[in-house]
């Protein structure tokens, strides 16, 4: 019989219809683990490892943000779901440790395929890449402009 290891936490989604999608990861192998409150989010987040946590906005006890600041820590990824009228929309709130928020949101119809790349091959490279301050070609920053920018051609006042 093989370990699996937990990799997933969710906190709170069974609020937003996610027992599908979690227990077909779990079929391929992903450990996932849930929890509905903080305290036993924190509790897990201490005891286990995981690379991805899937939280709901809203909590019968605070809000999905709120676990923010230990996956950053722990250099892994919060995916924050926010409930709509018939779905849901995912924000990814920190990546690898880096936050994130407001540089994307995906609908629930596409997390299955998200979580894929999040935990699928090449991700602990990336995620040993952001962690050293390496980040890859896609992810750096543009260069820093500084001081007046330099006409491409001069231009005679008349």
């Amino acid at each position: 019989m093989s370990v699996i290891a937990i990799r997933i936490l969710g906190i709170g989604t069974s609020q937003l219809g996610l027992n599908g999608i979690l227990k077909r990861l779990a079929v391929r192998g992903w450990g996932v683990d849930t929890v509905n409150t903080l305290p036993e989010a924190r509790e897990s987040l201490k005891t286990f490892h995981f690379d991805v946590v899937l939280a709901a906005e809203s909590l019968p006890d605070g809000r999905g943000y709120d676990v923010a600041e230990i996956v950053a820590q722990q250099s892994i990824s919060l995916l924050v779901g926010i409930a709509l009228s018939e779905s849901c929309l995912w924000l990814p709130v920190i990546e690898w440790g880096v936050k994130v928020l407001g540089d994307r949101a995906f609908r629930a119809d596409t997390l299955e395929a998200e979580l894929e790349i999040f935990l699928g091959v090449g991700a602990r490279e990336r995620a040993s890449e952001i962690a050293k301050g390496f980040l890859s070609p896609a992810m750096r920053p543009g260069p820093a402009h500084t001081g007046v920018p330099r006409r491409k051609h001069a231009t005679v006042a008349a």
